[in-house]
């Protein structure tokens, strides 16, 4: 890749992720004042970026793009009423997720009715192997696969490397998988994948608080899950009839 081109994506993920100053940038970027003003002028111009009383944010641009990313990915559409429906049905929050290399993005999200709602965004990003969805879509994959995900495990984490192979495992034999405060504290949640066609795997959740999770409904949703991941699939293959 271009240097010019990954300098670039640097100060866009920078300001992404709340670094807004001129003088922020430089010290987070380790790019010269020049360089840095240069390009950043540039994502300005095109809308990348905004500049007002001396701070960097998103441009619209990235709106745009956002949303002709969304628009392309039509099963969400097709989905979208089921989805609601078990929302309603349910009372917790639903998302779909897929992969993106070894992390999952969440490509919809529909709130529950509980007191306690989990913080989530469409466009969120997460390791796959912290996450429910993220373990029951590897869990579709090979497992000579598995270890590209493994390797995102850090020191020091809570779960031994063992123990997150052995959810891709169980995910894989009974396509439902879960999580238990490894997302964040207090939160947890239930997944299964479907496939979308030949080449793409999707997987629909039901996440809250802990609090709302015992062990015995736990067991309850696990049928349930996987008989959304089930209907999910043949309201996608019927779309492709027509």
């Amino acid at each position: 890749m271009s240097l010019v081109v990954e300098k670039t994506l640097k100060l866009i993920e920078l300001v992404a992720d709340g670094n807004q100053t001129l003088a922020g940038l430089i010290r987070e970027s380790e790019l010269s004042r020049s360089t840095t003003h240069r390009l950043l002028a540039t994502l300005v111009s095109h809308g990348y970026l905004s500049y007002s009383h001396k701070r960097y944010e998103l441009g619209f641009r990235f709106l745009e793009i956002g949303e002709k990313k969304k628009r392309s990915l039509g099963f969400v559409d097709i989905l979208r009423p089921a989805l609601h429906e078990y929302a309603e049905e349910i009372g917790d929050t639903l998302h779909i997720a897929i992969l993106d290399g070894t992390d999952i993005i969440l490509v919809e999200r529909v709130s529950g009715r509980r007191e306690l709602q989990i913080r989530s965004h469409v466009g969120q990003r997460a390791p796959a192997f912290r996450t429910a969805v993220g373990k029951a879509l590897i869990g579709r994959r090979p497992a000579n696969t598995w270890n590209a995900f493994l390797q995102d495990i850090p020191v020091g984490y809570p779960r031994k490397t063992s123990e997150v192979r052995a959810d891709f495992e169980n995910a894989k034999r009974r396509n439902f998988a879960t999580d238990y405060d490894e997302v964040s504290l207090g939160t947890c949640g239930i997944a299964s994948a479907f496939k979308i066609n030949q080449s793409v795997d999707a997987a629909v959740s039901i996440n809250g608080a802990t609090v709302y999770f015992p062990k015995e409904r736990m067991n309850e949703l696990s049928s349930i899950i996987v008989g959304i991941s089930a209907r999910f699939t043949e309201i996608i293959a019927a779309s492709n009839q027509h």
